[in-house]
């Protein structure tokens, strides 16, 4: 499956549960991840990718950077993998 359209599913798939998702693209620093999805002071960063591709190793390098402030970091290429940005949303 294409990006976008992942994308697309992301962003109804948060809604649907009451959340936010934000396009993120940051002017200054590259490698950040594509969305940010916000729910209840929750927040995970989710890099999509087409289906069977992997995040370049800028991309896994910022991820881990966010991961180890404290924050849930997800790649997601398929869609079955919307669940699991939902389910880190909603964890206690």
């Amino acid at each position: 499956m294409k990006e976008q359209q992942l994308e697309t599913r992301l962003c109804r798939a948060i809604r649907r549960i009451g959340g936010i998702c934000w396009k993120f693209t940051s002017p200054g620093l590259t490698g950040v991840p594509d969305r940010i999805c916000m729910m209840g002071g929750k927040c995970v960063f989710v890099e999509v990718k087409t289906t069977g591709k992997h995040p370049r190793p800028l991309q896994v390098a910022r991820m881990r950077e966010l991961e180890r402030q404290g924050f849930t970091c997800i790649v997601l290429d398929h869609p079955d993998g919307i669940q699991e940005v939902c389910d880190a949303l909603q964890a206690a």
